[in-house]
């Protein structure tokens, strides 16, 4: 029975001798993972902060980032401003007096007409007047021929008038399509204005570097450290967990032996 107890304290002391230095070996391990962890975060932050826009400024504009709300800040210059409000107030001006020529263009064009026909009224009447003072003074003003000469006037007044009512349709128009072209035109000088400070935060994304690039990787990074860690410290455990398994396999075979 001594001899077993003696055996028993020997292997005893030997197995916690073997657990100990398992042990300090695991903490060194874990340690040494939690340090490269720490050092791939810390690389992975700067990465990602390497990986940001930058704020761009020119006598154009600005454009500002900001990496905290994710959000982004484009500026026109107080120069451009002014004309890009100009032109937005432009093209409402003319959107508001080509609305109702568009709405009814055959109205418009009647207004056309009506403005510039008393210009014509006067040599219209006039010629019925020279005619009918003409005919008066034949003795034909309520002849047969006097009423076809007459009806021949009014055929050639009204095929003027028909021309130029004609011709009104096509003022009309073209004022349409003028004031449609003013309004698209200014509308397009004010949204391509804006187009200065988006180039800049192009810019500035530019000179960040790819951000969705670099953010990936630092955060691809960052998951395989934590992966790395966890995995030290799942070995830590399994191998404390068998050096206790043969201290008490020491148990076992000492009894064993007794019996």
């Amino acid at each position: 029975m001594a001899g077993f107890f003696d055996g028993l304290g020997s292997a005893l002391l030997g197995g916690g001798l073997s657990f100990l230095g398992a042990r300090e070996q695991q903490k060194a391990i874990q340690n040494a993972a939690q340090q490269q962890a720490s050092s791939i975060n810390q690389a992975a932050d700067r990465t990602i902060e390497a990986g940001q826009p930058f704020g761009v400024g020119s006598i154009g504009g600005t454009a500002e980032f900001d990496t905290d709300s994710q959000t982004a800040l484009l500026n026109l210059s107080p120069e451009l401003q002014d004309i890009y409000q100009g032109a937005l107030s432009r093209s409402g001006l003319f959107g508001e007096q080509l609305l109702p020529l568009a709405a009814d263009p055959f109205g418009a064009a009647d207004v056309f007409y009506q403005q510039q026909q008393p210009f014509f009224q006067r040599d219209e009447d006039r010629l019925r007047t020279d005619l009918e003072t003409r005919l008066l003074a034949q003795g034909r003003l309520g002849s047969t021929g006097g009423r076809e000469q007459m009806g021949t006037l009014e055929e050639s007044i009204l095929r003027g008038q028909n021309q130029r009512r004609t011709q009104s349709f096509g003022q009309a128009q073209s004022l349409i399509d003028s004031l449609l072209g003013r309004e698209t035109g200014d509308i397009s000088t004010a949204t391509g204005l804006l187009n200065i400070p988006l180039q800049q935060a192009n810019l500035g994304r530019g000179i960040g570097g790819d951000l969705g690039r670099l953010a990936a990787s630092g955060l691809q990074a960052r998951t395989g450290a934590a992966q790395n860690l966890g995995n030290v410290s799942a070995a830590m455990g399994s191998t404390a967990g068998n050096a206790l398994g043969s201290l008490g396999g020491l148990f076992t075979q000492r009894s064993q032996q007794v019996t």
